[in-house]
């Protein structure tokens, strides 16, 4: 299982608060399926706040009363992340990306 975390962790988190969750979870769960289930949900939020970014940036910004900053940048990235962690976690909201990977990974963990 750690194996899979550090898949995940190398491969698609670039953001610091992004690895210190992984790592939160390698040290608070205690099954491999536990980690699993929360290593997906995790991922799922990833993907859900970086293709808020993204949508982002298709917005028209010119005459905006938020004019762009890097601290405005890191206040949306804070505020994306936590929204994506709200979307991941309700099960009525979510996507359906962490439940997928679950069930496709749980058959390869003890």
């Amino acid at each position: 299982m750690n194996n899979y975390i550090g898949s995940i962790g190398n491969a698609y988190m670039t953001n610091s608060s992004d690895l210190s969750a992984i790592e939160n979870i390698r040290g608070n769960s205690k099954s491999e399926k536990e980690q699993l289930k929360k290593v997906a949900s995790e991922f799922e939020s990833i993907f859900v706040s970086k293709m808020m970014m993204e949508m982002d940036k298709t917005i028209d910004k010119e005459g905006s009363l938020f004019q762009e900053s890097k601290y405005m940048d890191n206040l949306k990235s804070f505020m994306y992340n936590q929204i994506a962690r709200e979307i991941s976690s309700n099960p009525n909201t979510s996507i359906g990306i962490a439940k997928q990977m679950y069930t496709q990974l749980e058959k390869q963990v003890k």
